[in-house]
């Protein structure tokens, strides 16, 4: 059932060619409405409960072979990567000091920080498995990460973009540096407010998602961090060594037989590590309590993401005017 309905989610998005339509959130609500259906538990939870450790896994290998690439570094700015680092820096910062002040449940507040500053629900799934998070925390932590990611692309951009009279370069920039999900940030850049225009609609796209794509080495960070404080001791997680090690081998390969990466590898992992994910959060869905989602655990949760996006906004406008 997991598989059935996480394989529907994926087709699904892909039918749809919108970049908002992300796979893994749009199979975790699936997972969740059957689960509603079904009312009580049944056996088939068990196998609802496993069904994560089998398939994120598979989904951090190829996920870390095309997104982890350690040569695409290079072809960033300085000054990108700074902004990058300090945006995530408050990211982290201000979900957990509100979590802690909140009385947030620890793991919810690691994973909607992981979610929030680097890559969403993709980022909470490679993250889920270090800090032993259940199907309900991970639940709650992809729809307060994905409605804060809403609200930022259709509301507070291009509002403030309007208000300040950015250029599309810098807006470009400013949604690579901030939106949560790398689809939204896509779309963004496909459909800038009325700006100054500095850059093909093609070239801005791609700006857009090369300083996104930075934000993906902060979980190199973000997986020995959570890990350790969930247990309060020094931890370093299979989960972290099984991703560097994807990255490493995808980075060489770009490196050695880059035409064979790029024309052959990347087409075929894209798939393969989105399908896996979709099957996995299928899972976590139909494992998930809805009334928890609706909880005050979720709203908390919800507090968390969007002050962290306000917060993460701000403190890009102070990087900027400093590095400019």
């Amino acid at each position: 059932m997991a598989a059935f309905i996480g394989m529907l989610a994926y087709a699904g998005t892909r039918y749809l060619q919108s970049p908002i339509a992300d796979p893994l959130v749009m199979a975790m609500i699936a997972g969740v409405t059957v689960r509603t259906a079904m009312r009580k538990k049944t056996r088939w939870h068990r196998g609802f409960a496993v069904a994560p450790s089998v398939f994120i896994p598979v989904g951090i290998v190829f996920y870390g072979m095309k997104n982890m690439n350690f040569a695409n570094y290079a072809q960033v700015q300085g000054e990108s990567l700074l902004l990058t680092g300090l945006v995530l820096l408050v990211y982290f910062g201000t979900i957990l000091a509100l979590g802690r002040l909140l009385g947030q449940k620890d793991r919810i507040s690691y994973l909607t920080a992981a979610g929030s500053a680097i890559c969403g629900a993709s980022a909470i799934a490679i993250t889920s498995p270090a800090v032993e998070a259940d199907s309900d925390d991970i639940s709650i932590s992809i729809i307060a990460v994905t409605v804060a990611a809403f609200t930022a692309l259709f509301t507070l951009l291009p509002f403030i973009a309007t208000v300040l009279a950015m250029s599309d370069r810098h807006y470009g920039l400013l949604a690579g540096s901030v939106l949560q999900i790398t689809g939204f940030v896509k779309a963004a850049a496909m459909a800038p407010p009325f700006l100054t225009r500095q850059l093909a609609d093609q070239e801005l796209v791609s700006f857009a998602l090369s300083i996104k794509a930075a934000r993906y080495i902060g979980l190199l960070v973000a997986i020995p961090l959570f890990a350790s404080l969930v247990r309060k001791r020094l931890h370093i997680p299979w989960v972290l060594w099984l991703f560097l090690g994807a990255g490493l081998l995808g980075t060489g390969l770009s490196v050695s037989y880059n035409r064979f990466y790029t024309d052959n590898l990347i087409p075929a992992i894209r798939p393969i590590y989105g399908v896996s994910w979709s099957i996995a959060m299928a899972a976590v869905g139909l494992n998930a309590d809805a009334k928890r989602l609706l909880s005050n655990n979720g709203a908390k949760a919800l507090a968390m993401a969007l002050a962290g996006c306000v917060a993460a906004i701000m403190i890009f406008f102070v990087g900027f005017t400093i590095l400019r």
